[in-house]
């Protein structure tokens, strides 16, 4: 029974200091100083991401959050890929076709692989949990005093850093810039949701929406 206790302690103490930080927080930004900041009233979303089923994701779900807002936003997997060698519009017909003043893409930057190490632990027993947490054991089993180590644990998982970018269309432009991590890349709509919030807000904040 100790073993099970110690381990089910283990096991709260390394959710707790993963959920402890939040999943996608930003980390920093950036807005030109020599532009004013223009309210876009339609945007393209321009999502840089290998997997295509991950890039629709995140550009629906943030073009979503902007639509809420009052921004037209266009995700930019509705108007076909940007590569021309495959018969689909460059990203210049994209916002030709789209009419958008300003582009909003995102990219995935840097993904590292991190460890928690939960060092391992070594008790003499028995101790203040005797003998209420031990009601079976007899005489002898209680106080012969027993040494019971559980060995360290690794808690493995990654974070990622997405690159968000804001472009004026007419003159190419860079706006406004930002750095969003994640500990769960792996969990696009989750992550794309708390992106969204995240970007909408900064935006809200440098007069952009």
């Amino acid at each position: 029974m100790r073993k099970i206790i110690t381990k089910i302690l283990l096991l709260v103490f390394m959710l707790f200091y993963i959920s402890s930080c939040a999943t996608t927080s930003l980390v920093d930004s950036w807005r030109n100083p020599g532009i004013s900041a223009t309210r876009p009233h339609k945007l393209l979303v321009k999502g840089n991401f290998k997997n295509t089923n991950n890039r629709r994701v995140y550009e629906d779900i943030l073009a979503n959050e902007l639509t809420q807002r009052g921004i037209e936003a266009i995700p930019a997997h509705t108007l076909g890929s940007e590569k021309p060698d495959k018969g689909q519009p460059s990203l210049d017909n994209m916002l030709k076709v789209s009419g958008a003043e300003a582009i909003l893409t995102l990219q995935t930057v840097k993904v590292e692989h991190q460890e928690l190490v939960q060092p391992g632990i070594t008790t003499i027993y028995p101790d203040y949990w005797n003998p209420p947490a031990f009601p079976f054991w007899d005489l002898d089993s209680y106080y012969g005093p027993k040494i019971y180590y559980e060995p360290a644990r690794v808690s493995t998982y990654d974070t990622a850093n997405i690159q968000v970018s804001l472009f004026d269309a007419k003159s190419r432009k860079l706006l406004w810039a930002a750095t969003i991590k994640t500990i769960e890349p792996g969990n696009v709509v989750s992550v794309s949701k708390d992106m969204a919030e995240i970007v909408v807000s900064a935006l809200i904040k440098e007069g952009f929406i």
